[in-house]
């Protein structure tokens, strides 16, 4: 009888270290397609976002004309913005008397009108050429303070939204040089360049630029 016993516990004991061995075999095999699935998803993700910084680099440089003027109130343009543009600009920036700014279009951003008590729309423009964008932006920055009958304006690169919150980010230190009367300006896509010692410096993140700032 025990020897009975002892063949059934062997054969037993035979037959657990068969199913162990299978079940260790089948899980290697799911941690083999797991690792697998793994390093697709990765490259996938990898070339996802790949062709989304393309689309939007794509999408910025198509604005690269583009200004995005905001605080003016809404419907003083009377559905004819560039007129009203190439008439109050060159006044309200100081520009060459005749200076032709050849905006080739202009309109109010899509968002619903506001209602009375919010802030108006921004009116995007269009340049014919890359330079006016540039004479406009800087002769804005020179008087840092543009009011067209007491509205304060504000002259902006028209970006993309993540592109936006990407500048956004370097507020804090655009004020601090601001307060301190340090030259500094945003350059494209989200690089802030800061004058120092008859220098200019780039930083790409706001830490980096911190850092610099507190030296």
């Amino acid at each position: 009888n025990i020897k009975i016993k002892m063949t059934e516990i062997d054969n037993k004991l035979d037959a657990m270290y068969k199913r162990f061995d299978e079940m260790e075999s089948r899980i290697s095999t799911l941690e083999d397609h797991e690792e697998e699935k793994s390093a697709k998803m990765a490259d996938r993700e990898k070339k996802l976002q790949k062709a989304w910084d393309r689309v939007e680099d794509l999408e910025n440089r198509s604005r690269c004309n583009n200004i995005s003027l905001m605080g003016l109130p809404e419907g003083v343009e009377n559905g004819r913005p560039i007129d009203f543009l190439k008439k109050n600009l060159p006044a309200l920036l100081d520009l060459l008397e005749g200076e032709d700014l050849e905006i080739e279009r202009a309109h109010r951003s899509l968002a619903p009108k506001p209602k009375t008590n919010q802030h108006p729309r921004p009116i995007i423009m269009r340049l014919l050429k890359f330079q006016t964008r540039e004479l406009i932006l800087r002769r804005a920055r020179e008087k840092q303070i543009v009011t067209w009958e007491n509205h304060r304006l504000a002259f902006f690169q028209d970006l993309s939204k993540e592109v936006q919150q990407e500048t956004k980010a370097f507020m804090e230190c655009k004020r601090i040089l601001w307060d301190r009367a340090v030259k500094c300006l945003m350059a494209y896509p989200a690089i802030l360049w800061i004058h120092h010692e008859e220098q200019w410096h780039s930083f790409p993140t706001p830490e980096v630029a911190e850092v610099f700032i507190k030296k």
